[in-house]
C-alpha cells in the first residue's frame, strides 16, 4: 500500500490567458497539458518526496566535504610553497635563490594546475601594480 503513488490533481491558471487548467498526476513523474483557448503547454512535476529530498541534500553534503578536503589540501600545499620559496630567497641561499625559488613556483604551479588561491594573489599584485600606475596622473 504504501509504494503505491497517490493521485494528485493540480488546478490552475493559464498564464497567457487565465483559463483554468487542470493536471492530474497518478503514477506519472510529470504531466503535460495544453490550455483548449491559446493552446499553449504547461509541463506540471510532481513534487518530490522526502526520501528524494534526502537523497539530493546526502549528495550536497558529500560534495561540500570533498570540497573542503580539497581545499584545505591546496591550502597546506600552497601553504608548503610559500616556505620553500622563503628558505630559497633566505639562508638557503647558494647565490642562485631567486632562480631557485622560480623553478620551485613553477614545479608548483605544474602539480596543481589550478588553484584559485594562487590565481587571486595574482590577480591582486596586477591590481596593485596598475593601481600603483595610475596613482601618478
Amino acid at each position: 500500500m504504501k509504494n503505491q503513488p497517490l493521485e494528485i490533481q493540480v488546478n490552475f491558471a493559464c498564464q497567457h490567458c487565465g483559463q483554468k487548467l487542470e493536471a492530474k498526476l497518478g503514477a506519472e513523474p510529470m504531466s503535460i497539458v495544453c490550455c483548449s483557448q491559446c493552446s499553449k503547454t504547461f509541463t506540471v512535476m510532481r513534487p518530490a518526496i522526502s526520501e528524494e529530498i534526502l537523497i539530493d541534500w546526502e549528495n550536497e553534503a558529500l560534495f561540500q566535504k570533498i570540497r573542503a578536503e580539497k581545499t584545505q589540501s591546496s591550502n597546506s600545499s600552497l601553504l608548503a610553497l610559500i616556505i620553500r620559496v622563503i628558505e630559497l630567497l633566505t639562508w638557503r641561499d647558494k647565490g642562485n635563490g631567486q632562480v631557485e625559488a622560480i623553478k620551485e613556483m613553477r614545479g608548483w604551479l605544474i602539480e596543481n594546475e589550478s588553484v584559485p588561491p594562487l590565481e587571486e594573489l595574482i590577480q591582486m599584485d596586477m591590481q596593485d601594480r596598475i593601481n600603483r600606475r595610475d596613482f601618478g596622473k
